[in-house]
């Protein structure tokens, strides 16, 4: 009988526990598999859903976890307890930070912890380099060191059990990603699963094999399998491809948030001379990417997107012929960090820059048509500036990376010959269609597609309480009520916040 292990770190993100417990219950029936499951319950003293320890909040956790376990699988199934599994003696004292390269760098067993810990913590407050000082070491030592002990807990777990497969959600982050790295170094299967938009709070599952859901070359397949499904007519993909083009630049949703309303109208910044040449920069929402791992770091050509922006405007800084207009992205809107808020020094700076904010008044499709190229670090509108017919430029790592649809300098030489050429549009329509389809209809991907969710529906329902906004989950009830369940624990982290105590406390400070 094949064995299979299900990891995650809380109960409180239900759709994402949920969607582990919908494929648990597929593997016992559908497969017969031999399925165990491992939970926190305890073994973190804090984690991504409750960030600050605080002890209300992670007893709620605890108590619910194998009850939602056994309702909603059987009470055959088999838990394992990290702590049973815990034999090290590790100190946070002998984990030395200094900087925040320090924490992201971290590796122990060959397996690179720092990603996973300086990703938490960036989801968490955006802030891409936070000080290490008085305050804050004692956080990300205490981030450290639950990886290492939960590699070494799941390490003996995966020596005493010899699963054939681990199954775990996302895998980005600190409390599941030394576990994917420890599988794969195992040669073990690791099945990472994901959900997918299809509507307001409604989700489909997808799976990633062996691979980050963020991986540029795991998840390249996509793309040809796609394509290729025969669900669709050549003339539908087509027409669906088209439509993702035309609706984004459109302010229409396009499988992802609309960052444009409306359509274009010509309006572009005051001081636009159409005589010069004009080079449009795209940036983008950098603390979402940095901290991915090495695959995204390796393939940018600069440290930093502020590093690259600053090398471009210092190697043309006195050539008049040229002007650099950068659109600062709409997901930066609200951040204080200086990665964003220094990058408006630059109009300072540089006679020949503008920058344009998120809130200007100024469509970037506009802006985008009106340019002799476009300069981009990897978000969306690169593929899309290029559909359109403009001569793209990309300095970072991005879904289109490898698909020959932008110029990508490999040196500074290169990148100073592309900037001052004169150059055509990159022709390459097949791959442009692609991938708008990959962008738009991922249905193909969905495990279930039919039925989105076979056995346990891990769909979220909503409720408003007192003018607030509260989440329960179809599978999660009390006395057969998904609203009772949701306002009860609501209520209870509400007055855990409020009347027990945090173990941590999150710094902001930034280096």
């Amino acid at each position: 009988m094949k064995k299979e292990i299900y990891f995650f770190y809380s109960s409180l993100p239900g759709a994402m526990l949920g969607v582990l417990l919908d494929q648990a219950k597929k593997a016992m029936i559908d497969e017969g598999k031999k399925v165990y499951f491992v939970m926190c319950e305890g073994f973190f003293s804090n984690c991504l859903s409750n960030p600050k320890g605080n002890i209300g909040i992670c007893k709620l956790c605890k108590s619910q976890s194998r009850k939602i376990i056994y309702d909603n699988l059987s009470k055959d199934i088999i838990f394992l307890k990290l702590s049973d599994y815990y034999k090290g003696d590790h100190n946070k004292e002998d984990i030395i930070l200094e900087k925040a390269q320090d924490v992201k760098k971290y590796v122990y067993k060959d397996i690179e912890v720092g990603y996973g810990v300086i990703s938490s913590y960036i989801h968490l407050t955006r802030n891409q380099l936070p000080e290490i000082n008085n305050d804050s070491i004692k956080y990300f030592q205490n981030q450290i060191l639950q990886s290492k002990q939960l590699i070494d807990a799941f390490e003996n777990i995966i020596d005493e059990i010899k699963p054939d497969q681990i199954s775990s959600f996302n895998g980005r982050f600190n409390e599941i990603k030394p576990v994917f790295e420890l599988g794969i170094k195992k040669k073990i299967q690791v099945n990472l699963y994901e959900f997918e938009s299809i509507g307001y709070k409604k989700y489909a599952k997808v799976v990633f094999k062996n691979t980050l859901p963020h991986s540029i070359k795991g998840n390249r397949w996509k793309f040809d399998y796609l394509w290729n499904d025969t669900n669709l007519s050549k003339s539908k993909k087509i027409e669906l491809a088209k439509e993702f083009y035309y609706n984004k630049r459109n302010g229409i949703a396009a499988g992802d948030k609309v960052y444009v309303k409306g359509t274009t109208t010509g309006k572009l910044p005051n001081n636009w001379d159409a005589k010069k040449k004009n080079i449009i920069l795209f940036n983008s929402s950098e603390d979402e990417y940095v901290s991915i791992g090495k695959e995204w770091e390796d393939l940018a050509l600069f440290e930093s997107q502020y590093e690259g922006l600053k090398y471009i405007f210092n190697q043309y800084e006195n050539n008049n012929e040229i002007h650099f207009y950068l659109r600062v992205h709409p997901n930066l809107k609200n951040v204080k960090y200086k990665y964003h808020t220094k990058l408006y020094n630059f109009q300072e700076d540089y006679n020949n820059v503008t920058v344009i904010s998120p809130s200007e008044d100024i469509n970037s499709y506009d802006l985008l048509d009106a340019s002799d190229k476009v300069v981009i670090f990897g978000s969306t509108i690169g593929l899309e500036a290029s559909y359109w017919g403009k001569p793209v430029i990309l300095l970072g790592c991005s879904w289109y990376y490898y698909e020959n649809v932008c110029y990508i300098p490999k040196s500074l030489n290169e990148l100073n010959t592309l900037l001052i050429q004169d150059l055509k549009p990159i022709k390459n329509e097949e791959n442009f269609l692609k991938l708008g389809l990959f962008f738009y209809n991922r249905r193909a991907t969905f495990i279930d597609r039919e039925t989105i969710y076979k056995y346990v529906d891990f769909n979220v329902a909503t409720y408003t309480i007192f003018g607030k906004e509260i989440f329960g989950y179809n599978y999660q009830k009390l006395l057969g009520s998904i609203k009772l369940k949701a306002i009860v624990v609501a209520i209870i982290k509400l007055l855990s916040l409020n009347l027990t105590s945090n173990k941590y406390k999150l710094p902001f400070d930034e280096e």
